[in-house]
C-alpha cells in the first residue's frame, strides 16, 4: 500500500527498522490488536492495520494487549506508535498506556494527521527528571515524582495494554497503525533520598534540589534579569513588525472605514478585525495576564519551604488575616474560599526585583513586553489593572453563572443556563452594565466574549435552546455595550445546531480548539461569520 512520506516526528525515534536500543511491541507474536466498541480492526497485506471508528463510543480506536498479561517496561525511557490517516480530513489520533492497577497518570499522547499523512508520536515513559528512592507524602500535590511501587503512581512493571483512539467527533473516521516500539533512551532518573528531601522549596519558590538556566540564586540575579530585559525592550520596543500603529493595526494594508471602535469586515474574501482607525488587525493574544495574584499553599505543609520570612516581616509581611486573596500582595494571607494560609512567591520576588513601586512597573512591563514580543491582545481573564491602562487592545468576559440551569442538561463544566428563565436575563443585563461602567466607550476593546466552554449536549430541544441563548445575549449585549462585537461563547464542543446559533447572532464566533492546527468550521448552511481561536 503506498502511503505519503513522513509528516511529522514528535520525538527522536526513527521509523525505520528497530535498532538494537529497540524494542518491536507490534507487529509481534506477543501482542495482539482489540477494536475498541463502535471499531472495527482489519489487518493488511503490508503488517499494518486499519482502524476504522465510529461515532457512539468516546474513545473510539485499538487495544493492543500484552497476550501473556502485564508487560514490565520499568526499564524503557520511550514508546514510539507510527500512524497514517486513511481520510481526507485531519485526524487526531491518541495514545494511553494502562497498567493493571489504574492509579496515577498514565503516560499518553496525541498526534495530528493531515490528510493522508503519516505521522509519529513519542511518548515518555517516566517523563519525571527525578524519583523518591522511598514514598514520601506531600500534601496538596499531584503528580510529582515519587518513588516506584509508591500508592497513586503508574506501574511501569504492569502495563497491560496500549489504547490507540482518536477524539470523539460526529464523524466516522479511519486511520492505520504501522508500528509500535519502545527504547532504552532517556530513562535514567535522578534518585532523592526521601528523608534528606525537605525543604525542597527555596526562598524564592523554587525547586531546590535542581540547577537549569535562567534560575535565580540571589537577589543580584533578579537585579540583573531586570537590568537585562529593560536594554533588550529598549532595542525592541516596535516589537518585530514596525508597521502597526498603536492598535496592533496595518498600517501598510488598506485603509477601510474607521469607526472609532473595533469592528469585522470581509476583505477580498477574508475575514478581517478591523481597528478603530479603520487598519486590519490579526488578533494574537495571551490569557489570564495578572499583576502577582499567584498564590501557594503553605498552611500544614511549612516544612517544605526554606527560609520563609517571619509574619512580622516590615518587607515580606504583614500577615494579611482573614481577606480575599487579591488582597495578598507580595506576601501571607489566609483567604476566605481557601482553609488554609498562602503565601505569594511572585509578588515578593517583584517587590525584590523592581522595589516598593512593582505593581505599577509590573503594569507597564506586560505592555511593553506584549509590544516587543508581537502581541496584540491582552486575551480574556486578564486584571482590570492591566487591561484598563488603555495601551494594548484586550477582551472581556461576561458570565452566566449562578443563573438557574436547564432541566435535563448535563456535561463536562455542568448543566447549559436556561435562558427562558427571567433570572437569566437579569443577571447578565446586571453584569453587564457593571461592565460598561468601566469600558462601554473605549476603544481598545477589541469584543465581548459571554461565557465559557458551555456543555452543549443532546438535550432534545438542543437547536431551539442555543437559539434562545444567543438570541438573548446578543440583545443584552447589544443594548448595554453597542460599541463592542459580541465574541460568542468560545465553544470547546458543540453540534451544529450550536455553530448555527452562534453565527446567526454573534458577530465572531468564538471555539477553543485545543490543537497546534485549527480544524473547526462552521456548517455549510451556517451565516457567514469570522471564527476566532480562544485557547
Amino acid at each position: 500500500m503506498l502511503r505519503k512520506a513522513l509528516f511529522v516526528v514528535l520525538g527522536f525515534m526513527s521509523i525505520g527498522a528497530v535498532g538494537a536500543e529497540e524494542t518491536a511491541l507490534w507487529p509481534s507474536s506477543e501482542t495482539e490488536m482489540r477494536a475498541q466498541p463502535d471499531s472495527t480492526v482489519t489487518q493488511l497485506k503490508d503488517g499494518a492495520i486499519a482502524v476504522r471508528t465510529g461515532v457512539k463510543y468516546p474513545w473510539p480506536g485499538v487495544r493492543m494487549d500484552f497476550k501473556d498479561g502485564a508487560r514490565d517496561l520499568s526499564s524503557y525511557g520511550k514508546l514510539a506508535i507510527v500512524v497514517s490517516n486513511m481520510t481526507d480530513r485531519l485526524v487526531t489520533v491518541c495514545l494511553s498506556v494502562k497498567s493493571e492497577a489504574l492509579q496515577g497518570q498514565s503516560p499518553g499522547g496525541a498526534v495530528e494527521l493531515p490528510p493522508k499523512g503519516v505521522g509519529a508520536f513519542v511518548c515518555d515513559l517516566q517523563p519525571e527528571p527525578w524519583r523518591l528512592d522511598k514514598p514520601l507524602e506531600l500534601v496538596g500535590m499531584r503528580g510529582y515524582p515519587q518513588a516506584r511501587g509508591a500508592s497513586r503512581v503508574f506501574d511501569l512493571a504492569r502495563v497491560s495494554s496500549l489504547h490507540v483512539f482518536r477524539q470523539e467527533g460526529e464523524s466516522i473516521e479511519g486511520f492505520e497503525i504501522l508500528s509500535v516500539s519502545v527504547s532504552k533512551e532517556k530513562h535514567e532518573q535522578v534518585v532523592f533520598k526521601a528523608d534528606e528531601f525537605l525543604p525542597f522549596v527555596d526562598r524564592f519558590g523554587q525547586f531546590k534540589h535542581a540547577d537549569w538556566p535562567g534560575k535565580v540564586h540571589a537577589e543580584d540575579d533578579l537585579r540583573q534579569a531586570k537590568d537585562a530585559e529593560s536594554r533588550w525592550l529598549a532595542e525592541n520596543a516596535a516589537g518585530p513588525n514596525p508597521d502597526l500603529n498603536e492598535y496592533g493595526g496595518w498600517t501598510k494594508g488598506p485603509q477601510l472605514k474607521a469607526t472609532g471602535f473595533f469592528r469585522t469586515e470581509k476583505v477580498d474574501g477574508r475575514w478581517w478585525f478591523v481597528d478603530p482607525k479603520g487598519r486590519l488587525f490579526w488578533s494574537l493574544g495571551i490569557d489570564c495576564l495578572n499583576v502577582g495574584e499567584g498564590v501557594t499553599g503553605i498552611g500544614f505543609r511549612e516544612t517544605y519551604f526554606e527560609n520563609l520570612p517571619a509574619k512580622d516581616d516590615p518587607d515580606f509581611g504583614p500577615f494579611y488575616g482573614k481577606k480575599t486573596w487579591k488582597a495578598a500582595h507580595g506576601f501571607y494571607a489566609e483567604t476566605n474560599h481557601l482553609p488554609y494560609a498562602t503565601y505569594n512567591f511572585a509578588a515578593a520576588n517583584m517587590l525584590r526585583k523592581y522595589g516598593r513601586s512593582w505593581r505599577s512597573e509590573a503594569v507597564d512591563l506586560a505592555h511593553r513586553r506584549l509590544r516587543a514580543w508581537g502581541v496584540n491582545t491582552v486575551a480574556n481573564w486578564s486584571q482590570p489593572e492591566i487591561y484598563l491602562a488603555r495601551r494594548t487592545p484586550y477582551t472581556v468576559c461576561l458570565s452566566t453563572a449562578g443563573t438557574p440551569r436547564r432541566a435535563g442538561s448535563k456535561g463536562w463544566w455542568g448543566p447549559l443556563p436556561d435562558p427562558d428563565n427571567p433570572e437569566f436575563e437579569r443577571t447578565l443585563r446586571a453584569r453587564a452594565r457593571q461592565m460598561a461602567a468601566k469600558m462601554k466607550d473605549d476603544p481598545w476593546c477589541l469584543g465581548v466574549f459571554v461565557d465559557n466552554e458551555l456543555s452543549w449536549n443532546d438535550l432534545p430541544d438542543l437547536a431551539a435552546v442555543a437559539e434562545r441563548y444567543f438570541a438573548t445575549v446578543r440583545r443584552i449585549v447589544r443594548e448595554e455595550l453597542p460599541n463592542h462585537l459580541y465574541l460568542g461563547s468560545r465553544i470547546a464542543w458543540g453540534t451544529p445546531d450550536v455553530y448555527r446559533a452562534c453565527a446567526r447572532h454573534a458577530d465572531v464566533v468564538s471555539v477553543n480548539v485545543y490543537s497546534p492546527t485549527f480544524n473547526r468550521d462552521l456548517p455549510a448552511d451556517a451565516e457567514d461569520k469570522p471564527l476566532l481561536n480562544g485557547e
